[in-house]
């Protein structure tokens, strides 16, 4: 079985805990993932990103203040043991190719420091830290969002996208037997 490493961004981290569309689908890759043969990771940043996320909600009344801490307390067990949390820098004498920047990204794809910079991070994650294995095809680290304008610039990098919200448990499981 090929390993197959796929990076979780915030909106998919979100959709584990809380029930929106795609949220199947995120819980079945989770629930799977040694049978599949995946190794789930989520940058540091999308970490941070996600208690900010579920506290936005709660002030707008889309959750309640008692199931954001319900949910960060499991979470923290999630993140050691399932989401495995990284950085965006290279692995220390495992580097191939060059080390994308952020400010290099920024300008590649005409984004807004502060405004829609953020999924720069998840991608620089897939690139600095695990791309180091030297991996191609579905072996190549996948990003698993719903944000198409983060698609698109997922795309363009060259990696794979898994949009939770278009693919079924049952396309991976086709995809991956």
């Amino acid at each position: 079985m090929i390993m197959k490493i796929l990076i979780l961004d915030t909106c998919a981290i979100v959709k584990f805990f809380i029930n929106e569309p795609g949220s199947e689908t995120v819980r079945y890759i989770a629930n799977n993932r040694t049978q599949l043969g995946l190794n789930l990771s989520v940058s540091i940043f999308a970490r941070l990103e996600f208690e900010k996320i579920l506290w936005r909600k709660a002030a707008y009344n889309q959750i309640t203040t008692s199931k954001v801490k319900s949910i960060l307390e499991r979470a923290n067990g999630y993140f050691s043991d399932v989401f495995r949390i990284r950085d965006t820098y290279p692995i220390p004498d495992f580097k191939v190719g060059s080390t994308m920047e952020y400010e290099q990204m920024i300008k590649k794809h005409s984004l807004s420091i502060g405004q829609n910079d953020r999924d720069v991070w998840h991608l620089m994650c897939a690139h600095n830290y695990l791309g180091c294995f030297g991996l191609t095809g579905e072996s190549l680290p996948h990003i698993v969002t719903s944000d198409r304008d983060f698609q698109k610039i997922i795309e363009a990098e060259g990696y794979g996208v898994i949009d939770p919200e278009k693919v079924s448990s049952q396309d991976l499981l086709k995809k991956w037997a």
